[in-house]
């Protein structure tokens, strides 16, 4: 776990259980017209997770949010302020 705390208002204490992030992404597969492909969802996770900006392994810097979680959905796109690394799909 990295010491830098780039995340606004974010502390170590903070931190999400595998356990949780887990049942939110288990959440999010009840309804299959808004989540992306196991494939793109794939790209998106591997994108984040060589990104500079993940914070405890699971917590996107820019958004505040659990990237396994904001990877799943098409609706939404990297966060990254002037340069998202991925895009809304559809």
């Amino acid at each position: 776990m990295s010491k830098q705390n780039l995340c606004k208002g974010c502390v170590e204490s903070v931190m999400v259980t595998e356990e949780v992030i887990q049942e939110l992404v288990k959440e999010t597969e009840e309804d299959l017209s808004i989540i992306v492909s196991d494939e793109t969802y794939s790209e998106r996770l591997k994108i984040c997770e060589n990104c500079p900006s993940l914070q405890y392994g699971t917590t996107c810097a820019h958004s505040g949010c659990i990237v396994r979680y904001r990877a799943k959905f098409k609706n939404k796109s990297c966060p990254f302020a002037g340069k998202p690394k991925w895009e809304k799909v559809g």
